[in-house]
């Protein structure tokens, strides 16, 4: 995609691309069920043949040769009807995607998946580390999470990118979304990932149907991760290498003396008691350490299974340029055939109990072979295994973003300038309805570094705010910005859009702003400048000692080498801006028959309109009321006035 084109001029093509997909995978699951009832049918055809004829049939040569070949035909039936079977439910899970895709496309404002923070788990579960260089990143505070309305209800940035099926991917995106990347370099190989899966509609929706196949298994999927990064081998290889090698002759001794010892034959029965004796002993003794140590591994052979079909597809899909080989490499090495898959039916084993679990415990020491097996496959293999679910969380967090990208209508990929400065061009709050978008610009620069908003409540300088701190986030995410054209270099961003007080902190509202117009004056030093967006300069206070402090600190601002948007109704801070490090904007509206008319577009200069005290004249408020306060108004511009004066 060419990055000064917007999405929309391929919306119409890639929602026919979207549609003929859908339609080629529904016909693809209508073949896998139709071929599933088949090898259905015909495993039940070959049992009953078996088993029929081996009574019909006088001859019993004949019938222990067509008994067997019905044998080998069900056993060929079953696994084409388990083949058809995964074959059909891969259908199932591509059109769910498909159907997903479709709920966003155009940039519908709704969530897909989960639109709330992915709660933390304990150390042990936490997502393996990513195998793509993150770089130097910024850390987003709650309180710039909160005006960013990252995790807002009913849907929120993150809601809206999020499309990860398993909490490690969501857990990926959320720290990306949360410590924005400051690294130009990290910024344009990101870029090139997910550009490459937002072209490869098929593929990516391929992947992410592989993916798909862990929805639910969370918890196994935790546990496995868990299991993995504490293994340890059994203790005393020698003796367990002992106790392995006496299983053999000592479980086949059972089995042949079983037979003899029931029938009585003298002998057999003592031999047999001693053995089993001896074995019992063995095991109980055995019997907690194996207990223990098999544990974590019970109940995570699905998760398992799953996290191999997943490898297996994206490994498949993967291409050779862009990091993305990295993480294909990384399936593959787990997919190799010593680690996922010897792994998986080896945890099958695990799933056993009950009587038959305790003969074969005692028999052939069942639980030991079963421990030694696992624990063999996963502790050498143990950084290839995290490297594969670390790469699955870091593909999650890709193909979210290529989602979003594909699917929203206005949206460029930023180009990353060598230089200080933000230029967005025709930039949207991804969260608006397409209906109701009315684009705008910022530019900011060395020269140009501030930047002072004016208007009336609902005009849009809220909105404004967000769009230009929401599109900067995306863009240093690595995905696309929801804008005409994008030229950016790496910010650090910081918020003061809306504050609350916090009880538990001890804090007062004016306290909490205090704070963090205090972080926007006082920056850790660092190579990436700052952004700062403010609404409303100290709102918690008296309107004397607010004019004072506001006016003081945007001095301090255009001082500074950092970059600001101001959002204010306060005109004497609009007398400030010189023209040239920092310029008025504001945004207009009519006085119409039932209300304000807002048009949501920027224009240059200070507003001049003021219309609190002509709606409430409409509204029927008294005479008086109005009268007054055009008097304090009058008084106040002469205090104003005063004020600037003492402040010169």
């Amino acid at each position: 995609m060419n990055d000064t084109a917007t999405k929309s001029e391929r919306l119409s093509e890639s929602g026919a691309r979207l549609r003929s997909y859908g339609v080629e995978a529904e016909a693809r699951r209508r073949s896998c069920l139709e071929a599933e009832r088949g090898w259905s049918w015909s495993r039940l055809a070959c049992f009953f043949t078996g088993f029929l004829v081996w009574f019909w049939l006088d001859d019993a040569n004949a019938a222990l040769a067509v008994t067997g070949i019905a044998g080998v035909l069900f056993v060929v039936s079953v696994r084409r009807h388990l083949r058809a079977s995964a074959d059909r439910e891969f259908a199932d899970r591509l059109l769910l995607m498909i159907a997903e895709s479709r709920q966003r496309f155009g940039g519908k404002v709704v969530t897909i998946r989960s639109n709330h923070r992915p709660v933390e788990p304990d150390p042990t579960r936490q997502t393996p580390e990513s195998v793509l260089d993150l770089g130097d990143t910024w850390w987003l505070s709650e309180q710039e999470r909160d005006d960013l309305d990252l995790y807002a209800d009913p849907v929120g940035v993150f809601g809206l990118l999020n499309r990860a099926s398993t909490n490690m991917g969501a857990r990926r995106l959320r720290d990306m979304c949360e410590h924005p990347c400051l690294s130009p370099g990290r910024i344009g190989a990101r870029q090139a990932c997910v550009r490459l899966l937002d072209d490869q509609m098929e593929a990516r929706l391929r992947m992410m149907a592989g993916v798909a196949t862990l929805r639910g298994r969370d918890e196994p999927l935790g546990s496995f991760l868990s299991a993995v990064r504490s293994a340890t081998g059994l203790p005393s290889p020698g003796r367990i290498r002992m106790l392995r090698l006496w299983s053999i002759p000592s479980g086949l001794f059972v089995c042949i003396a079983l037979p003899p010892a029931v029938m009585g034959i003298p002998g057999w029965l003592g031999a047999l008691l001693m053995v089993v004796l001896v074995n019992a002993a063995l095991s109980f003794r055995m019997h907690g350490d194996l207990d223990v140590r098999l544990h974590p591994w019970r109940d995570v052979a699905h998760a398992v299974h799953g996290l191999l079909f997943a490898c297996e597809h994206a490994g498949g899909e993967l291409p050779d340029d862009t990091e993305l080989a990295r993480l294909r490499d990384c399936f593959a090495d787990a997919i190799a055939p010593d680690v996922l898959p010897a792994l998986k039916w080896r945890l099958d084993l695990t799933n056993t109990g009950g009587t038959i679990h305790a003969i074969l415990n005692v028999v052939f020491f069942y639980d030991l072979h079963t421990a030694d097996a696992i624990l063999n496959r996963v502790v050498p293999h143990r950084e290839t295994i995290l490297g594969a679910l670390g790469a699955l969380a870091d593909l999650e967090a890709m193909t979210s973003l290529a989602s979003f990208a594909f699917e929203q209508p206005v949206a460029v990929y930023a180009s990353v300038a060598g230089e200080p400065v933000l230029s967005i061009e025709g930039g949207v709050h991804p969260l608006v309805a397409p209906g109701r978008i009315v684009g705008n610009d910022v530019h900011l620069s060395a020269g140009s570094r501030v930047r002072v908003i004016t208007g009336s409540n609902m005009a849009g300088k809220s909105t404004y705010l967000r769009m230009v701190g929401v599109n900067t986030l995306l863009a240093q995410l690595g995905g696309v910005v929801t804008a005409r054209r994008v030229r950016f270099a790496p910010v650090r961003l910081v918020s003061d859009l809306r504050i609350r007080d916090d009880l538990s902190k001890e804090e007062s509202y004016f306290m909490a702003e205090v704070r963090q117009i205090r972080r926007m004056l006082l920056p850790p030093p660092s190579d990436a400048p700052l952004l700062g967006l403010i609404d409303e300069l100290f709102r918690g206070t008296n309107s004397v000692e607010r004019i004072a402090a506001s006016v003081a600190v945007v001095r301090q601002l255009m001082e500074s080498d950092h970059f600001f948007v101001v959002a204010t109704h306060e005109h004497r801070l609009t007398e400030l801006a010189d023209g040239l490090v920092a310029t008025n904007h504001h945004f207009d509206e009519e006085l119409g028959s039932d209300g304000p008319v807002f048009e949501y577009a920027l224009h240059p200069g200070p507003a001049r309109m003021r219309n609190a005290l002509r709606i409430l004249d409409r509204e029927g408020f008294p005479q008086a009321v109005l009268d007054k306060a055009r008097e304090w108004m009058a008084k106040s511009a002469d205090d104003g006035g005063r004020l600037d004066d003492a402040g010169d």
